[in-house]
């Protein structure tokens, strides 16, 4: 069962230390993609998938478009259906690493050859965050800003790594994390599916194991302009997940947001191995 919703519109807490429980924990997604009041139309695209309809697996991406007339829309509905499509489709045949390398070199390819082949659409790019999580383990790959976040225990950690200018002048030790934040070139891209002749897309040799209530948070760059860290933890810390989407977009939109935003909350539960639960796959917005 998949679900694709398109409108118009640093260090990770090592999660795979003395966590051995006989449970595993099914996902629950919630999203949230809106055009945003200085917009007029929303160039990101969110989806979600759970492979062999297991509740316990789970296929997620946001993904921010770039490239005049429409084009970024195009470019980042291609990059959920391209990127799903090849991981769904190869699910058994590669661990998940390599299904998500591969899948990200294909997509890039494929939304490549759309640009060359149709004026309108020449030079469009998107950036993706995905997850991928299979066996109560997490895996993400990822290009470009949008990001990946994990809370656990009450602390935010970014998975994901910014393909930015700054970032990299950042870790270059060029300039300060404030001067990052607030610098004139902090939406350049290095990297982006479709805009390059090769990518190198972030994809760690280790998952993070999940756990019990856990909570991933992957957002377009939209959320993180309006929203600092310290602000998206908080938010996540809430109970109701809905309600923090709710909170969530009408803060962005009260702080006058001037991009596109889009989020995907995913809720951990554990259920006992020995007792499996009959679900159904439902559309959450």
């Amino acid at each position: 069962m998949r679900f694709l919703f398109s409108k118009n519109k640093k260090v990770a807490p090592d999660a795979t230390k003395n966590y051995r429980r006989n449970k595993k924990n099914h996902c629950a997604v919630f999203a949230v993609s809106e055009t945003g009041p200085a917009r007029d139309h929303n160039e990101d695209s969110i989806a979600f998938s759970y492979p062999e309809n297991d509740k316990q697996n789970l296929l997620a991406i946001v993904a921010d478009g770039m490239g005049g007339h429409n084009a970024g829309e195009v470019a980042s509905e291609m990059a959920c259906n391209l990127l799903l499509n090849y991981c769904l489709e190869n699910w058994k045949q590669h661990p998940p690493q390599l299904l998500l390398q591969k899948a990200f070199l294909n997509a890039h390819q494929k939304i490549v050859e759309a640009g060359k082949s149709n004026e309108a659409q020449k030079g469009m790019g998107t950036t993706a965050s995905m997850v991928l999580i299979k066996q109560n383990v997490c895996y993400i790959g990822h290009i470009g800003d949008s990001r990946v976040y994990l809370l656990r225990n009450g602390m935010l950690a970014q998975l994901s790594t910014d393909h930015t200018l700054v970032n990299q002048m950042f870790e270059g030790g060029e300039i300060t994390e404030s001067e990052l934040e607030n610098h004139p070139m902090k939406n350049v891209l290095l990297q982006a599916l479709g805009t390059t002749p090769t990518i190198q897309p972030q994809v760690p040799s280790q998952g993070w194991e999940i756990q019990e209530d856990d909570r991933l948070f992957l957002c377009s760059d939209g959320v993180y302009d309006a929203l600092h860290a310290e602000d998206i933890k908080n938010l996540l810390l809430m109970q109701n997940p809905k309600f923090v989407l709710e909170c969530l977009s009408t803060i962005a939109t009260a702080r006058n947001v001037s991009d596109n935003f889009s989020a995907l909350l995913i809720d951990f539960s554990a259920v006992e191995t020995s007792k499996p639960a009959i679900t159904k796959e439902q559309n959450i917005l």
